[in-house]
């Protein structure tokens, strides 16, 4: 089954980038190839949104983070139990 993370690019000057949401099968250390549109051995093609593409030079990139997210379905489950306990709370206290 596909899990869901989000992948940080740590530049060397300090600045990051995130694509958040990818839908990966692949073992956490690999996840980052799934975030990138295209990789060479120079280069990381990453689509961040609709309209815009970015390219990191590897040589700059000093650290990538993956972390495991929840997915979709994972996080409108998590809002209707929020909202029901909510709804239990309010009904137990008699509103």
């Amino acid at each position: 089954m596909p899990k869901y993370y989000d992948v940080t690019f740590h530049e060397l000057s300090g600045k990051s980038v995130i694509k958040r949401q990818i839908v990966s099968d692949k073992e956490p250390f690999d996840v980052w190839e799934d975030a990138c549109e295209s990789f060479t051995e120079n280069e990381l093609k990453i689509r961040v949104n609709e309209a815009t593409y970015i390219t990191l030079n590897r040589r700059f990139v000093v650290r990538v983070d993956a972390e495991e997210v929840d997915g979709p379905v994972d996080k409108q489950i998590k809002r209707h139990d929020e909202l029901m306990g909510v709804v239990n709370t309010l009904s137990n206290m008699g509103f």
